[in-house]
């Protein structure tokens, strides 16, 4: 049974991390999970381990060597249990040295990850093979309850990538288990929190691009590219950083991060830049279709330009075409636009053209005065 302090903890969990949670509880089988390169396997790894307070051991198979996972042999005497000349005789016997991660494993709640378990070499995948089968090392260490373990590999011709084949013995033991990732669930389990705001909006609008491979050029987009890429974003320009700072650099590196998907995405940005309030106030009705292409930050920036115009200035039409681009918005940042202009024009909130515009919204602003003086409901 799971202690009902993971199964409080398992509720943080998306759908397919509490499938591969519990499939690791079971502690019989070995779970495997396959799917392109790039596609969150690591990650969702990690993402388990995060949201259950496990520490998460990563081991990359085909980059190692056997003695990494646990075939290091070393030579001790013991006991033999006979006998000679009244004395004890001893002999040397032949065991493995238990590698550092897996003594730390035993000192917390941890998931072990064995990556590439179908790259590997053939000693390598048998070392790791004994290992995720027999939960133990040598004959003197075993695995405590509390080490969930799992392993991944890729898909072979599917996705272009070399792999050995297992045998129907081997395969038996093993939990096959085909990953996935769409949108929906790389922008709500990770990309959301983690992936500068211009990709998401991207990907949002052009989900096709999340993962596309092409055979003329090495580099193409996947989760895992287009994250790297958000990245290079995040650490030479900021979070909330704009595409008019990091467009230039964009434009000479982003076909290495994810290929081909990198024309359309940098078309994306500077057709986020190209848009200005102007446009909004004069031809709303031809834009307002690309306006929903563009993320919250797009809106904010538009509202700010906004913010610093007299719309007593605008003409007839402009003054439409802001109602219509406003009711578009959250309403919290509509709210803070409207509320600027009481507070600009406190002494001319009175004013025909303020009045006639702020009617629009007269609902919104009802409630915000309700919320506000609430006493005055009770009158």
């Amino acid at each position: 049974m799971i202690p009902e302090h993971f199964k409080e903890l398992m509720k943080s969990l998306t759908e397919v991390e509490e499938l591969y949670f519990r499939v690791m509880w079971a502690k019989y089988g070995v779970l495997f999970i396959t799917a392109k390169p790039g596609v969150a396997k690591s990650a969702i790894a990690r993402s388990i381990a995060d949201k259950m307070g496990f520490q998460y051991f990563d081991i990359r198979l085909s980059m190692v060597d056997e003695t990494d996972v646990g075939l290091f042999p070393t030579i001790s005497e013991e006991a033999s249990g006979t006998m000679v000349d009244g004395e004890q005789s001893m002999m040397k016997v032949l065991d493995h040295v238990v590698p550092r991660w897996a003594v730390n494993a035993n000192t917390k709640p941890t998931i072990i990850h064995f990556e590439e378990l179908n790259r590997a070499s053939q000693s390598v995948r048998n070392a790791a093979l004994q290992l995720l089968l027999e939960r133990e090392i040598g004959t003197a260490f075993k695995f405590n309850d509390n080490v969930l373990m799992m392993s991944s590999g890729n898909l072979g011709d599917e996705d272009s990538t070399d792999v050995e084949e297992f045998d129907a013995a081997l395969n038996n033991r093993l939990i096959h288990y085909k990953h996935t990732l769409n949108i929906d669930q790389w922008l709500e389990g990770f990309a959301n929190e983690h992936v500068h705001k211009s990709i998401t909006g991207f990907l949002t609008n052009y989900p096709e691009n999340l993962y596309k491979f092409t055979e003329d050029n090495p580099s193409y987009a996947t989760p895992r590219s287009w994250t790297m890429l958000s990245e290079l974003i995040v650490k030479n320009y900021g979070k909330d950083s704009s595409p008019r700072e990091f467009l230039p650099l964009l434009t000479r590196v982003s076909q290495g991060y994810v290929g081909n998907a990198a024309i359309k995405f940098i078309k994306y940005c500077q057709d986020l830049l190209n848009i200005n309030i102007q446009d909004v106030l004069d031809r709303y009705d031809e834009i307002k279709n690309d306006l929903k292409k563009y993320n919250r930050d797009k809106s904010s920036e538009l509202i700010q330009a906004l913010s610093a115009m007299d719309i007593r200035d605008l003409n007839k039409k402009q003054t439409l075409n802001a109602v219509k681009f406003l009711k578009t918005v959250g309403e919290d940042e509509l709210t803070g636009y409207l509320l600027s202009i009481i507070d600009d024009n406190n002494t001319e909130v009175n004013d025909k053209k303020i009045k006639d515009f702020l009617l629009h919204f007269k609902d919104l602003l009802v409630r915000i005065q309700e919320i506000n003086n609430p006493e005055d409901q009770d009158n």
